[in-house]
């Protein structure tokens, strides 16, 4: 798939970018949104800020990363 310091760095970049992403929000708009309310008609759908997205995905795979795959590199 792809070594660790290539997903080290991708997981990094989307912190960063949603970290950035809000800050932009914060200083042009003077809010960052907790979520957008999407609607057609009678169809309803709820869309989280994509920044904070982008911050949770890349937590996550960080830490499954040290988690799962540094342990099976460090049992080889």
């Amino acid at each position: 798939m792809f070594n660790s310091k290539t997903g080290d760095k991708i997981f990094f970049s989307l912190i960063i970018g949603g970290a950035i992403g809000n800050l932009y929000d914060r200083i042009f708009y003077k809010a960052v949104p907790d979520f957008i309310d999407f609607h057609i008609k009678e169809f309803h759908w709820f869309t989280f800020n994509v920044a904070d997205i982008f911050i949770s995905f890349g937590i996550i795979f960080m830490i499954l990363n040290e988690l799962v795959f540094r342990k099976e590199k460090n049992e080889i």
